[in-house]
């Protein structure tokens, strides 16, 4: 409960509107549960304070328990679709992917630049589509990692990113276990300043929670993407799963993270191996009961001037 408590402490209060979408969030508040909670249509910003926010990765080591409630859909295998490029397992993914990441023909964005990004949310109950709850949010985080903005109420509202500086990412020699160490070290530095529950371990749901929330959120440099790809493949427990749906009905190639009765999953386009979105699904209980799907899409994601602008 206290760590519940910690989880909710620092964020805005929650609207009506929130409320629709408070179950999708589940999946983000994996990957970042420090967010801040606002208005799900309007893009509520999901950062704590500080680059390296109070309590930061103690809130994850909360949320990352939640993740044992999860399990992602079951593989299914892709036949002969021939729309979908066959990948033999995740270290061919995270090839494939780096691969897409060092070939990006986008021009590095200035330091005073922003990136928006637009994402579909999707909160149902397997086998019962008449459930499903859709809602979208927007986000703008300033290139160098220090700032993130959102609209509430229809004002812009800013906080201080708790996402890693990436420039400390980019710093050279940029290798998978380099950036992967660095990532690490970072987790544990906050933790020893703050909550000190890692004992100087970083489980492999933190450490994905940590690289899921760096690809799908902030502007790296190719070479710095390309690694974390590269690398995921290493960490304990990630498979690739194939076909796997985000919220507006793609569907692609995943690293999935299993644990204890979960699966969560980062998913890829199959043939261009950029992000698309994530996917998990809350296990069944043991009564029968139908377990609830956690669905996300980046639908826009583009380099922009200044916060509040969406091209």
């Amino acid at each position: 409960m206290n760590g519940l408590k910690e989880f909710r402490r620092n964020t805005p209060a929650m609207t009506g509107d929130a409320a629709a979408a408070a179950r999708a969030r589940l999946m983000t508040a994996i990957r970042e549960p420090e967010a801040a909670r606002g208005p799900a249509a309007s893009g509520a910003g999901r950062f704590g304070a500080g680059r390296f926010g109070a309590g930061r990765f103690g809130r994850r080591i909360a949320v990352a328990a939640a993740l044992a409630l999860v399990v992602g859909v079951a593989a299914v295998t892709l036949g002969d679709r021939p729309d979908m490029a066959p990948v033999a397992g995740v270290a061919e993914l995270g090839e494939r992917a780096a691969g897409a990441a060092e070939n990006d023909p986008a021009p590095a964005p200035r330091p005073t630049q922003w990136l928006y990004t637009k994402e579909l949310q999707m909160d149902g109950v397997e086998g019962d589509p008449d459930r499903d709850r859709n809602a979208t949010w927007e986000r703008w985080t300033s290139v160098d990692g220090r700032r993130s903005a959102w609209y509430q109420d229809g004002r812009l509202m800013f906080q201080d990113s708790a996402v890693m500086d990436p420039a400390e990412l980019a710093e050279p020699p940029v290798t998978p276990a380099g950036v992967i160490a660095r990532i690490e070290a970072a987790i544990l530095d906050e933790d020893r300043r703050g909550p000190g529950e890692l004992n100087g371990h970083v489980p492999p749901q933190i450490l994905f929670m940590e690289i899921n929330q760096l690809i799908t959120d902030q502007w790296l440099a190719p070479e710095v993407r390309a690694a974390l790809f590269r690398g995921l493949p290493a960490i304990k427990g990630i498979t690739m799963t194939r076909d796997v749906p985000v919220a507006d009905g793609r569907r692609g190639v995943a690293f999935s993270l299993i644990g204890p009765g979960a699966r969560n999953s980062l998913v890829l386009d199959p043939r261009s191996f950029r992000y698309l979105g994530t996917n998990s699904t809350q296990l069944q209980t043991g009564d029968g009961k139908a377990g609830t799907v956690n669905l996300t899409a980046q639908l826009e994601a583009r380099i922009v001037d200044q916060p509040g602008r969406r091209s």
